[in-house]
């Protein structure tokens, strides 16, 4: 029986996971992860009004629906650590060893920066449930005419949690000010030209401030420390509240790989250990966005390769196209493309394809294969 072990339990490596166990019941699969429960992180703006236990999903739970064994624990490796566990067809466990026939790395990424302040909220805090919390004591502590926050990074994921605390923040009738620093020029830079000119008007309506091309430097005692690209010159502002969302950076390296996922170095192949979501970068044409997309394509692809491997069948090339984009700017509204980057999406109607997205990927972890004619 071969054995196929998975370090890393997000959108890539569930996605690999299920695959295998659909597709060949007699493969033994282990799945090793730090964390006890996988995190829907495209959810995690909703945390502001929802427990942050709606969008996770135990690993315990999902070994004993799809059939593989899972292991709770941090393992720290690199890319020389892979070489030597190619050659020994094995890793460190604890204090024993799991020999593999297969490895898949799926480890993701993490915050480019970490909050470090009490009032500074990051994408850490939102994972574990806390960014509720601290807006909570923002909330009762402010002592200005309006509750200050600073949002850091325009991104998608900075972009929902600024419209999502702004629908939280009118609910509760609480007077604020928001504003988005962004070191960018525009953005969402990766979307097209019609997607940030919709945000930005929206901020312009909701009375949101807007600070392109600026970077930040720090939060301490209220005050948010900034920086003007252009002229160097610093300055600070009140800020009850910060939260950074800066983007991400694959973690803990990105990991070269060739067309089929294999992990490749100085030329070097190491043919039975593959990489897959945000920590891979495929030498392909096929998309390698940080997104949930690519990352559950990448983690099906792998698998499927895996099987065509072991069955002496040559194994098939990455090619996803990203097929669209939809970010959520509040309960009714949303932004993006869909089918085609001219064809924009917008408002409500956008809103409902971003659910119907989410919905997807939940059919997915209960067995319902979503994804279908994918690889």
């Amino acid at each position: 029986m071969s054995r196929v072990v998975v370090i890393g339990g997000g959108y890539a490596g569930l996605a690999c996971l299920i695959e295998l166990a659909k597709k060949d019941r007699h493969l033994e699969l282990h799945l090793i992860d730090a964390q006890a429960d996988h995190c829907k992180i495209t959810n995690l703006h909703k945390t502001f009004v929802k427990p942050i236990e709606t969008f996770r999903v135990p690993y315990q739970q999902l070994a004993e629906q799809f059939k593989f064994n899972f292991h709770q624990q941090q393992l720290a490796f690199t890319l020389l650590d892979l070489k030597r566990w190619q050659e020994e067809k094995s890793l460190p466990l604890g204090e024993e060893r799991l020999s593999f026939d297969w490895l898949v790395v799926s480890t993701g990424a993490t915050s480019q920066l970490q909050a470090t302040a009490a009032d500074v909220v990051g994408l850490q805090s939102l994972r574990r449930g806390d960014g509720k919390t601290l807006l909570e004591k923002a909330i009762a502590n402010y002592s200005g005419e309006k509750l200050e926050l600073s949002l850091i990074g325009g991104g998608a994921t900075g972009i929902q949690v600024l419209f999502e605390l702004r629908e939280v923040l009118r609910r509760k009738r609480i007077p604020h000010q928001l504003r988005l620093v962004d070191l960018n020029p525009r953005v969402v830079p990766h979307l097209p030209d019609g997607v940030p000119r919709y945000i930005v008007r929206k901020m312009r309506r909701e009375g949101i401030d807007y600070l392109p091309e600026t970077s930040y430097i720090s939060q301490c005692d209220g005050q948010v420390q900034l920086q003007e690209q252009a002229t160097g010159r610093e300055y600070s502002l009140s800020s009850d509240l910060t939260l950074l969302f800066p983007g991400v950076a694959a973690s803990p390296t990105t990991l070269e790989t060739n067309a089929y996922g294999q992990v490749t170095s100085d030329g070097q192949e190491l043919s039975h250990i593959f990489s897959a979501g945000d920590c891979s970068k495929f030498d392909s044409f096929g998309l390698n966005f940080l997104t949930a997309q690519a990352a559950v394509r990448k983690g099906k692809l792998v698998a499927g390769n895996i099987l065509k491997l072991a069955q002496g069948e040559k194994p098939r090339s990455y090619r996803y196209q990203e097929k669209g984009y939809l970010i959520s700017l509040g309960a009714f509204d949303a932004v993006g493309w869909v089918g085609l980057r001219c064809n924009l999406a917008k408002g409500f109607p956008a809103n409902i394809l971003k659910e119907a997205m989410e919905s997807q990927y939940d059919l997915f972890l209960k067995g319902v294969d979503t994804y279908v004619g994918f690889p």
